[in-house]
């Protein structure tokens, strides 16, 4: 009678372990790079994606920027501003005393070449060779050197009141927005939107490059220690709400208001602020006008 040979702790045992190892030696770590390789190239098909989609947007705005001064006369002779910033038509039965009456007035003079009245938006690209004149500020970040003692003595005057205010975000180069925005997508996409749903997300949250107003060094993102994310409930905050109540008085007004996003191209942002003088500031304000309707007005 045959004896049993034990299998357990056998050479035969050893050698199927040792090959085990080994295959998962090899079957690991190609499987992760297989993994890798695969999350390369959907973020590379991203990339290509939203670089044609930017390029086919730039074509566009430039078509439409190389018509604007034709069409210019003609718009102005049709468009009006009521007393509450709205741009309206002219209707066929108007007659030119009631749009006299309905129409604002700058009740000071408006050099539209002026530093302080560039105007940057999705019709309005800036050129990449814009070099602003920077001056460092507080928390690490940069903007025009002419705005920055009116937006420290801003936020002191804050802090004597109990609010200690934040940038989160100032002058952003072209290379730090395209970041930005795709990283945006990146995110979106991995949530489960689709290419088309991420990117318009992002549009409606972010400037693409070369149409953002931290470009020029003029504008910055504002909030309170206590809450710095930029989300719905920053408007609710105490920094906010003094902020909207006292940032003209510096020369600054909330960039993106609400019921404005069609002529801003931005959602609301109760955190956005821009530099355009106390004189502008303080009329715009006064008005419910965003930069948009200002220059608008201030061009007729």
């Amino acid at each position: 009678m045959k004896s049993k040979t034990r299998y357990w702790g056998s050479v035969q045992f050893y050698k199927h372990l040792i090959l085990s190892i080994v295959a998962l030696l090899i079957l690991v770590p190609s499987s992760g790079f297989f993994v890798m390789l695969s999350r390369h190239w959907k973020l590379k098909q991203t990339y290509r994606l939203a670089m044609e989609e930017h390029t086919f947007y730039i074509e566009q705005l430039e078509e439409r920027l190389s018509t604007a001064e034709s069409q210019q006369e003609e718009t102005n002779a049709k468009m009006v501003l009521t007393s509450k910033g709205a741009v309206v038509m002219q209707g066929e039965n108007e007659t030119p005393s009631q749009t006299a009456e309905q129409t604002l007035t700058i009740p000071f003079a408006v050099d539209l070449c002026s530093w302080q009245y560039i105007l940057v938006n999705d019709w309005n690209p800036l050129s990449r060779s814009f070099q602003p004149d920077l001056a460092d500020t507080r928390h690490g970040k940069q903007v025009d050197r002419r705005i920055k003692s009116s937006l420290e003595r801003m936020m002191d005057d804050a802090r004597e009141e109990g609010l200690d205010l934040r940038i989160c975000s100032a002058y952003r180069d072209y290379e730090k927005q395209a970041s930005l925005v795709q990283n945006s997508i990146e995110e979106l996409l991995e949530a489960g939107n689709n290419y088309e749903e991420a990117y318009w997300q992002t549009r409606r949250r972010l400037a693409l490059v070369g149409t953002s107003e931290h470009h020029t060094g003029l504008a910055v993102d504002l909030v309170g220690v206590t809450h710095q994310t930029l989300d719905d409930e920053q408007a609710d905050t105490p920094e906010a709400k003094w902020l909207a109540e006292h940032a003209h008085k510096y020369g600054f007004i909330l960039r993106y208001p609400k019921e404005k996003e069609e002529l801003t191209g931005i959602e609301f942002e109760s955190w956005h602020y821009r530099y355009v003088g106390e004189q502008a500031a303080a009329f715009i304000k006064e008005n419910q006008l965003c930069l948009e309707e200002f220059i608008a007005l201030a061009e007729q």
